[in-house]
């Protein structure tokens, strides 16, 4: 008795010790991480620099930033994001809600997101860092290669474009996790983890989840394959489980995701309406790309820099969107020793991970399947070639730290290779940088040799850690700091998000309670490419958005009256300009307000006056403005409208609504405009007579929040009416308390049948299939609970 007592007291003991064991060596690898964070980012932390990029990084200050200033005021003013008026002509935005959820610096003021924003890098790639080490450890490896993994799995290229691509960062979040989730239910069982790691994945992008089954169809087996050889019914059984598992997951998102589906969906990107599909998927399978291409591919493993920095990048594409495989120069060494000294199969399985991730820079047409041929950029494929590399040149610095293993034929033959590739005749490589990567790799090469002749590997090893620190220090300082950013003095000077639209705004809403859009004719952006979001910051409404994903049915109605070209390209529909420079189109959409610095085209026009100068900057107000919800007792077909020239359709708009043919059959037979009337009507056309006409059967707003309009209407006959907001399904009505169904109107704008009389409307917003969604998160939720209470751990094998 009083032996078991005093063994079950020992594995106490050492349970304790354990645990004490792996949370030293936790705060060691966070120690760490802090460490080369406030080395690297020190100009960011106790300098006047913030992760705002002015250069091929301005998506940080035109995308980026906007649509956190815009959740942020969203979560204080309103709740949980649903539609906004801020977006273009109005948008969904229910789908940023996992930014909202991975995104910490939305839910700070406004004026803290600038500064902030490098604690938020902080906090993902801590994160991220010690996930990884984890991961490492699981794997079995000692805390020395757990440790130098964490930081270079932190501080590759790849997490540094996460400086000004701030999604980067949040991917190599989501993926860290999924794969220690992964490692986690293969080599202990605990399959919780992984449930919860592919809700994350689904919450930052509904896209994703098709890169995490992509990434989970090829981890799963192959780590399965490696602990259970010559036994295929227990992988596929095991891959089965937690295949399942990863379906739970993505049903815990499924509030989120089905919506933000919906919305991928709705877009002209995922609709095909604009895509590279048509010409991507036409590339030879086994097509090459230019040497230049190959060129980058390459010397971009040894810097992020080495091709140039920023806006003097001189390699193939452009700074951000090639290759980032850089992951310290260690790896280039160590790769080719992890086929050393090991089974057969586990060879089989490096080859194969090799393959993956060299086949699909060779042949681009396996990267183009890789992203479904929506893209020929690398991002997230090179994420996964990262997370390759150093854990199989982990692997190898563990054993030979561990085992002594090391050839050092192969390491010679490997860095003679490796300064070959250095002397490519790549003309745009940087000379500096090349020096800098020989004397480092040099270093290496030295260390590894000397350990293993002297038997002093695991001294060799920590020496070969702070090195690695030294050259991820070096390198990413020039990726991260060597650029244009917003300087912090910039946040208090009237320039870029700070300048005179602030006082106009202002005044402008402290005397106008109305519906109304402005037009802003200057970007307050100051980057290299201009802001066409600037209504998210500064907080009004307009007709511009630049975004990947604008809504569907805006960018149709900017393509029907000739403000973006009928067959745009993805360019085209992503920077969306609005109704800039269109006075008629203008008008009809609500403008109310301009703003410019060129006074002469609006002193000219009689359509407007002049409101109020600040400095430079000149306001008018558009005397012919008209208000939100336009009523027409009839209409023209879509065919019809589509054949005008672009004048005669910008009268036609404030005529008569347009509708197509399925449009025409659910407003049971609403009066329709011959041709001959159109012309006439179009002929005879006053602009001033137009607008009256429209205004005395307006819509009159009795209450407006960004999901709910209230309002009153009345109209002597049946008709439609027209709100000047992009068609979006989620939209309801309730006509006199009565729910009617949404038309779309205008191509691509909401629309409302009415009957003759006097009339309340109310329009709502909710974001499509949210209730379907909140019921599948539900059950899941309820089936991982109980499921997690009653099977907490899944038998399947230890990792080997």
């Amino acid at each position: 008795m009083k032996f078991k007592l005093g063994l079950v007291r020992w594995r106490r003991a050492s349970e304790l010790l354990s645990s004490h064991r792996r949370l030293f060596r936790t705060g060691v690898v966070v120690f760490a991480l802090i460490v080369l964070w406030l080395v690297i980012y020190r100009d960011f932390i106790f300098g006047g620099k913030t992760l705002l990029y002015k250069d091929i990084g301005s998506d940080s200050i035109t995308v980026s930033f906007p649509y956190y200033v815009l959740l942020s005021d969203y979560l204080r003013e309103i709740g949980i994001p649903l539609w906004s008026f801020r977006v273009g002509m109005g948008q969904n935005i229910f789908p940023l809600v996992g930014t909202v959820l991975v995104s910490p610096v939305v839910w700070l003021p406004k004026g803290m997101i600038a500064q902030a924003l490098v604690y938020q890098h902080l906090i993902y790639l801590a994160i991220a860092g010690v996930l990884f080490g984890s991961f490492l450890s699981l794997r079995g490896l000692n805390f020395a290669a757990s440790l130098l993994g964490a930081l270079l799995l932190s501080f590759p290229a790849y997490m540094c474009m996460g400086s000004c691509w701030y999604f980067h960062a949040t991917e190599v979040v989501c993926f860290t996790f999924l794969l220690f989730a992964t490692e986690q239910a293969v080599a202990r069982g605990h399959w919780f983890y992984l449930a919860l790691a592919v809700a994350l994945v689904g919450l930052f992008s509904v896209f994703h989840l098709y890169l995490c089954a992509l990434f989970l169809c090829f981890y799963v087996p192959a780590r399965l394959f490696d602990c259970f050889p010559g036994r295929p019914w227990v992988v596929l059984r095991s891959s089965v489980l937690l295949a399942a598992v990863a379906v739970l997951g993505v049903g815990l998102t499924a509030v989120v995701s089905l919506g933000s589906f919906h919305s991928l969906l709705n877009s002209p990107r995922g609709s095909g309406t604009s895509s590279y599909a048509n010409t991507l998927i036409t590339f030879p399978v086994f097509g090459l790309e230019t040497p230049s291409y190959y060129l980058t591919a390459i010397l971009r493993a040894f810097s992020n820099d080495i091709a140039g920095i920023g806006d003097h990048f001189r390699g193939w594409n452009n700074y951000l969107e090639a290759p980032m495989a850089y992951s310290g120069l260690l790896c280039l060494l160590l790769v080719p020793q992890a086929f050393i000294g090991t089974e057969k199969r586990k060879r089989i399985l490096y080859g194969l991970l090799l393959l993956l991730m060299i086949v699909p820079v060779v042949f681009p047409w396996f990267r183009y399947l890789f992203w479904l041929f929506q893209g020929d950029y690398f991002r997230t494929f090179s994420l996964f070639s990262v997370f390759g590399m150093i854990t199989l040149s982990m692997t190898a610095l563990y054993r030979y730290s561990a085992r002594r293993t090391l050839n050092l034929w192969l390491l010679s033959v490997t860095s003679v290779i490796l300064l070959t590739v250095l002397y490519l005749p790549f003309r745009g490589i940087d000379f500096g940088l090349r020096k800098i990567a020989i004397l480092f790799l040099f270093a290496y090469v030295v260390l590894l040799a000397a350990g293993r002749y002297f038997g002093r590997e695991s001294i060799c090893t920590w020496v070969i850690i702070g090195l690695c620190a030294a050259e991820l220090c070096f390198f990413d300082r020039i990726t991260v700091a060597y650029r244009s950013t917003v300087m912090k003095q910039d946040l208090k000077e009237r320039v870029g998000y700070n300048d005179s639209t602030v006082d106009v705004l202002r005044d402008i809403k402290a005397g106008d309670g109305s519906f109304y859009r402005i037009t802003k004719l200057y970007p307050s952006g100051n980057a290299a490419h201009s802001s066409l979001n600037d209504a998210m910051v500064f907080g009004y409404y307009g007709t511009m958005s630049y975004s990947s994903f604008n809504n569907l049915n805006y960018v149709r109605f900017l393509m029907a009256v000739d403000s973006i070209p009928q067959k745009a390209t993805e360019i085209e529909t992503r920077w969306a300009y609005g109704l800039i420079g269109r006075s008629l189109l203008s008008t009809f959409a609500c403008e109310k307000y301009v703003l410019s610095k060129d006074p002469v085209p609006f002193q000219t026009n009689p359509a407007y006056e002049s409101f109020k100068r600040y400095g430079k900057l000149y306001v008018f107000r558009n005397r012919l403005s008209l208000p939100l919800g336009l009523f027409y007792p009839d209409y023209i077909s879509e065919k019809m409208f589509l054949e005008l020239p672009s004048l005669r359709k910008e009268r036609a708009l404030l005529l008569t609504a347009v509708l197509s043919d399925d449009e025409n059959v659910r407003t049971n037979g609403l009066p329709r405009m011959s041709p001959s009337e159109l012309q006439e009507s179009v002929e005879g056309f006053s602009f001033p007579d137009a607008v009256a006409v429209r205004r005395n059967t307006a819509l009159r707003i009795r209450s407006f929040t960004q999901n709910c309009i209230r309002s009153a209407v009345r109209c002597d006959t049946s008709g439609i009416l027209v709100f000047q907001t992009a068609f979006d399904r989620g939209w309801r009505a309730l006509i006199d308390g009565v729910p009617s169904p949404t038309l779309k109107a205008d191509v691509g704008l909401l629309g409302v049948k009415l009957g003759p009389g006097e009339h309340t409307a109310e329009i709502r917003y909710s974001p499509p299939f949210l209730r379907l969604g909140v019921v599948i998160t539900a059950i899941s939720t309820l089936i991982l609970g109980v499921a997690f209470w009653r099977w907490p751990r899944i038998s399947v094998p230890s990792a080997s």
